[in-house]
């Protein structure tokens, strides 16, 4: 009887051990499978991040080869607008030149249409020092054309700081007659219809 009960023991602990066993081997299994099914949401997931990485980067570099390019264009065109105004002012340059080196009958022409055109009349002539002789050359011409106009005669000042024509000083009031200052009346004025003609 002892030894039924000893056999009854022996197959109740191992059937205990064999049912123990199946267990551990079942949930090894399951957890190898949650293992694996954990492995590929890793991964999936690890893919989709990827994916949103690189589109992030394709959107980066997008922007930045569009920054660039908008970038370029931008000093390309401050480029050809500093490259037009060097020509603008050298064009005006050549012509204030070339007024500074007017002479003869032109040249005082100039000056008395000028005289003409700017006095109010009364005030003083300014010449420039290139023109002093032929201001007091024209003077008593000019005071003729001014008194036609009902306008006061002009008197004879001291020479002017400026490379060529003369100022005019009246009471409390100056105008620049010089070449220089008419040009550049002339450019503010006409700027845009020399560089279309430059730069068609």
């Amino acid at each position: 009887m002892a030894n039924d009960l000893n056999k009854g023991a022996e197959r109740l602990t191992a059937r205990i051990l064999e049912d123990a066993r199946a267990e551990v081997e079942n949930s090894a299994r399951a957890a190898e499978a949650e293992a694996d099914r954990i492995k590929e949401l890793a991964a999936a997931e690890a893919e989709k991040v990827l994916a949103g990485y690189k589109a992030q980067a394709e959107v980066t570099a997008r922007d930045i080869l569009e920054r660039s390019r908008t970038n370029a264009q931008l000093d390309a065109r401050k480029f050809a607008l500093t490259a037009k105004r060097q020509v603008l002012d050298e064009a005006f340059k050549c012509a204030l030149d070339k007024l500074n080196a007017l002479d003869g009958e032109v040249r005082d022409g100039l000056i008395e249409s000028l005289a003409l055109k700017a006095a109010h009349g009364g005030e003083e002539l300014c010449p420039s020092k290139a023109d002093a002789d032929r201001a007091a050359r024209l003077l008593e011409r000019i005071n003729a054309g001014l008194k036609e106009k009902g306008k006061a005669a002009l008197t004879m000042g001291e020479a002017a700081d400026v490379e060529g024509g003369f100022l005019l000083r009246g009471k409390g009031y100056e105008m620049n007659c010089s070449f220089e200052a008419m040009l550049s009346d002339f450019r503010q004025a006409e700027e845009s219809g020399v560089a279309k003609i430059l730069f068609v």
